[in-house]
């Protein structure tokens, strides 16, 4: 009698995750949905979707990050040939957020709040709005590092162990102490000072906009000064990113580290790194931080919803896609199980056998709230432009603050500025 119990047992808890697992693939499913993405990465979950649900064919159109916003919003409005998944990057997300295109996706037929416990707060945090509605997810992640070179470390700092490392990087002057003892053997500490930015933002206490207000924290007028100080002492190649030098660096002699989130390593330093294979190493700067990431949506529009949701839903809350994905692209992803698994796998033969996700799972831990406002974009770029004025003598610091707020209301007239 115990052993028929033991075997019932044993059948009802393997058959009723396999039910419900079938209930909610409805590989039956058929159609064509067009979704509008600003990169080309979204494309590569397609293959692997196929599989699960080969009637459904994605159509995905690439509109460039820079028109991205102009092109969707008036077709959002219309109505008129407006795609059922949508994007949005993480310099205008807030914006897609907040405008009430997107569907809420704890409603039905979706539900998403069933999965969402395995989704990294930042990542969940990004794409609800302000009434707490969760309108958009993604399958990527963002935290950063210094990416740095062992080599280098070793020779000048006399260690090339990360957890070392970060105790002489934790925080900006120190960060400035090493840059000048890399200048006496002729090293450039950075690629260029315009990557610590995606740092700096998580060492801010408010975000560029309270209550339809500028806000200019402490912590970026600090900035403006750490970035003179670079500029002027020689602390960095003295380009801009993506410049043919700022990539370049990756296989030099004379530059030690890029400061950049997880797509920094996967398509800058892991390319690219040929005579540099197994001299690099991730560490943690000042303050952990997070920048950068695609979420989607579905468009509340959509006469798909169906076909939309099983695409959404594969992308970003489907551990065992997440995980495929990340193997044969090395890109850090949105599922906490996911990167958990990943983190027990092999390390990185460009890091001398580290493991990123192993790395990265802690900062993500680490990860202060969600700073993220709809303007930033803008903001962003102005505040970059004027910081540069004032770290190259163009202009004194208190000229380029007024300059960058003059530049915040032209972009926004409707917000304070004073």
């Amino acid at each position: 009698m115990k052993k028929v119990l033991l075997f019932v047992l044993m059948v009802f808890c393997f058959v009723i995750p396999l039910t419900v697992y079938a209930e909610e693939v409805n590989t039956d499913l058929s159609g064509t949905l067009e979704v509008w993405s600003s990169g080309e990465e979204l494309g590569r979950f397609v293959e692997a979707f196929n599989k699960q649900y080969p009637n459904i064919k994605v159509n995905i159109t690439v509109v460039p990050n820079a028109d991205f916003v102009a092109k969707i919003t008036p077709t959002l409005a219309s109505g008129q040939g407006a795609p059922d998944i949508f994007t949005g990057e993480s310099d205008y997300v807030k914006y897609l957020v907040n405008i009430g295109y997107w569907d809420d996706l704890r409603a039905d037929p979706y539900n998403c709040e069933k999965y969402t416990d395995d989704v990294w707060d930042y990542v969940k945090s990004v794409g609800t709005d302000s009434t707490g509605a969760i309108r958009a997810l993604s399958w990527q992640a963002a935290p950063g590092s210094i990416i740095y070179r062992r080599d280098m470390a070793k020779d000048v700092l006399g260690t090339d162990d990360p957890a070392e490392l970060a105790k002489l990087l934790n925080s900006n002057e120190a960060m400035l102490d090493v840059a000048a003892k890399f200048k006496e053997k002729g090293i450039k500490m950075f690629a260029s000072w315009k990557d610590i930015m995606n740092m700096q933002f998580s060492n801010r206490a408010q975000p560029w906009v309270v209550d339809g207000k500028l806000v200019i924290d402490d912590s970026m007028l600090s900035f403006m000064d750490m970035a003179k100080t670079i500029v002027e002492n020689g602390y960095d190649l003295n380009v801009d990113p993506w410049a043919p030098e700022w990539t370049a660096a990756v296989e030099s002699d004379d530059t030690f580290c890029y400061v950049l989130p997880t797509w920094g390593y996967q398509f800058v330093v892991k390319p690219a790194a040929k005579k540099t294979l197994g001299k690099w190493g991730l560490t943690e700067g000042p303050v952990p931080y997070v920048k950068g990431g695609t979420w989607l949506g579905i468009y509340k529009g959509s006469q798909k919803k169906d076909l939309a949701w099983a695409f959404l839903k594969f992308v970003t809350l489907d551990s065992e896609a997440q995980q495929n994905y990340a193997k044969q692209y090395g890109e850090y992803v949105s599922l906490k199980s996911a990167d958990m698994a990943l983190a027990e796998g092999p390390g990185e033969e460009v890091l001398a056998g580290q493991n990123l996700f192993a790395f990265y799972n802690e900062e993500m831990k680490k990860i202060p709230n969600d700073l993220m406002t709809p303007y930033d974009g803008q903001i962003n770029n102005a505040f970059l432009s004027n910081t540069q004025a004032y770290a190259t003598g163009a202009l004194d610091k208190d000229a380029a603050i007024k300059q960058f707020k003059e530049d915040v209301a032209t972009a926004y007239p409707d917000l304070i500025v004073e």
